[in-house]
């Protein structure tokens, strides 16, 4: 007898006298202690691959189960369903040969980044049984076409589509980061729930809206095994000569179910198949919501529409009426900005969208305490959003030069909505100017009137107070900011301005090159002067988060005799609650 022969009878005796398959012996006593006793009968030592290899080659080989007796493994912790989706990220072609996988680098390398992506403590055992389970669902798919059909659409216009869209001829669709922002878990509850044919989700450019649709889109096709023909994604501010069709929504929808879906919506949703619309920067169209209501009061379909535009989506609500639900994407938040800096984990405060909850004293004093048990990872991830805001770009690469990072977003955000279209009443010098000095302003209240004079002065040329309002009008409406106007009760009214809110502060450094530390361990020692921007940013900085919370209306109570001036007062309901900053 060989060494070979000898050393595959001492594992085949050992299997057979075992209780367990032999995919539940990875990263276990057993498996050690199987290695131990073959090394002492063998008289000779292997690397734990070579001794998993061979025990697989063994086992392939076949009677070793005791008649009428089925080896099982015990039951292990498994995988949710957002877990899940992660392996199939990490091993989105499969796994190849599983048994080339237990006990490499390449094993080592997938536990890694599963657990830091996850932030679960699975052992590497649970591991490689939700990776040898889930990863069987991994297949290559298969295209539907060499090159989508033409139909009724012209060719720039199909082509364009399918660029978009490529999970239709089975390619892959853009990478999408690991981190998924809360509106991801939001958006895809009312999927499941469908309280609404229609979702909106408006926000500010560069927060993210275009990447949730592709991680929604991949899960639906890696988890949930949706055909790559029942998804539809449209960039609109993006497409081709679509104002030479008529009503170019309900053009795209025909061709898509004549040459893709290859039948009606209707016919498909009565053999159970649900299908799933994605239409980016769509207000960019006349008659957008129209063009929707008729398809989704005649169909059944699944529709994200997202929007850089609060007046525009903000009127599709009235024509969507009863059938649509809205969601406001801002910045990050710090829990998302601790999970992509990789810093302590921070877990969210689970009540935080309980909007009723927020008029009772339990849930500021539950706040209070989670901020008094999360001290330690909430300064760290004060401390990076102090310099850098909540911008995803700016985040992405912990050695990104700030000076780089600010003439990106000037580039992205600012410059780009500051062009994107011309504003009825005021130029794109005025519009530009008009925000420079709302930034300089943040967190302040600031009359028109002086706005205007400012403005004159610096650009030689009369601005005035009609031109002011108008770059106000456009930049409130593209999110960039918001203005928390003076609480009215009864008939009292205010003539106070506004308090100035950025959406982000990190665009006041990037336009004026000015840095303010936040953080209050930072400004120790500072000058009054410098402390007192610090609290006028802060006090912008959480007006605006207030401000963009469905639910929630945010306004300023302004100082009047024996009354003191309130920062922010909520209005929900008929109930006033105030904060101080």
């Amino acid at each position: 007898m060989d060494d070979n022969e000898k050393c595959l009878t001492i594992i085949r005796k050992q299997l057979s006298e075992l209780e367990l398959p032999r995919d539940a012996l990875p990263y276990t006593p057993t498996f050690e202690t199987l290695k131990a006793d073959f090394e002492r009968q063998a008289g000779s030592r292997l690397t734990n691959h070579a001794f998993w290899k061979l025990v697989s080659k063994t086992a392939k080989k076949g009677g070793l189960s005791t008649p009428g007796k089925k080896k099982r493994a015990p039951r292990t912790r498994l995988p949710t369903r957002e877990e899940q989706l992660e392996v199939l990220r990490l091993v989105p072609d499969g796994i190849g040969s599983r048994d080339d996988l237990p006990y490499t680098r390449r094993f080592d390398d997938l536990y890694k980044r599963f657990t830091d992506l996850t932030g679960t403590r699975f052992t590497k055992h649970e591991f490689w049984r939700a990776v040898s389970s889930v990863a069987k669902q991994s297949r290559k798919p298969q295209p539907l076409f060499d090159a989508a059909p033409l139909g009724k659409l012209a060719t720039d216009t199909v082509q364009f589509l399918e660029r978009l869209n490529p999970w239709w001829r089975a390619l892959p669709g853009p990478g999408t980061p690991d981190l998924r922002r809360w509106a991801y878990d939001e958006i895809l509850q009312r999927f499941r729930t469908k309280i609404a044919p229609v979702i909106a989700m408006r926000g500010p450019r560069q927060v993210g809206k275009t990447t949730i649709q592709f991680q929604l889109i991949e899960r639906l096709l890696r988890l949930r095994k949706l055909p790559p023909n029942q998804i539809l994604r449209v960039q609109f501010d993006e497409a081709p000569a679509l104002g030479s069709l008529k009503n170019p929504i309900e053009a795209i929808v025909r061709w898509f179910e004549d040459q893709i879906l290859k039948q009606t919506l209707n016919e498909a949703a009565q053999e159970g198949k649900e299908v799933f619309f994605f239409f980016d920067e769509v207000q960019n169209l006349a008659n957008w919501s129209e063009q929707i209501k008729a398809i989704v009061d005649s169909s059944r379909v699944q529709i994200l529409v997202t929007g850089s535009s609060a007046l525009r989506i903000g009127q599709g609500r009235d024509s969507l009426a009863g059938r649509l639900s809205s969601i406001e994407l801002g910045p990050m938040r710090l829990t998302e900005i601790a999970r992509l800096r990789g810093l302590v984990q921070l877990k969210p405060f689970s009540n935080v969208n309980e909007i009723n909850r927020w008029t009772k004293k339990e849930f500021w004093l539950e706040l209070i305490d989670h901020a008094k048990r999360n001290e330690n990872a909430l300064n760290q991830a004060f401390e990076v959003f102090s310099t850098y805001g909540g911008y995803p770009i700016c985040h992405k690469s912990a050695s990104a030069q700030l000076s780089a990072l600010a003439t990106q977003i000037v580039e992205d955000v600012v410059e780009r909505t500051v062009a994107h279209e011309q504003v009825k009443g005021a130029s794109e010098e005025i519009v530009r100017g008009v925000f420079r000095l709302l930034c300089r302003y943040a967190g302040e209240r600031v009359a028109i009137k002086r706005l205007s004079e400012e403005l004159s002065a610096r650009s030689g040329s009369g601005v005035t107070a009609t031109q002011v309002n108008a770059a106000i009008d456009y930049l409130e409406n593209t999110l960039l900011i918001r203005l928390l106007k003076p609480l009215e009760i009864g008939r009292k009214r205010h003539t106070s301005p506004p308090t100035i809110c950025l959406c982000d502060h990190f665009m006041r450094y990037a336009l004026l090159r000015e840095e303010i530390p936040l953080a209050p361990w930072h400004l120790k020692g500072k000058n009054e002067t410098l402390a007192t921007q610090a609290g006028h940013l802060v006090e912008g900085i959480v007006g605006n988060l207030f401000a963009s919370t469905q639910g929630v209306d945010a306004f300023f109570f302004p100082e009047r005799k024996d009354e003191p001036e309130v920062d922010v007062v909520l209005s929900i309901g008929l109930r006033h609650l105030p904060i101080e900053v």
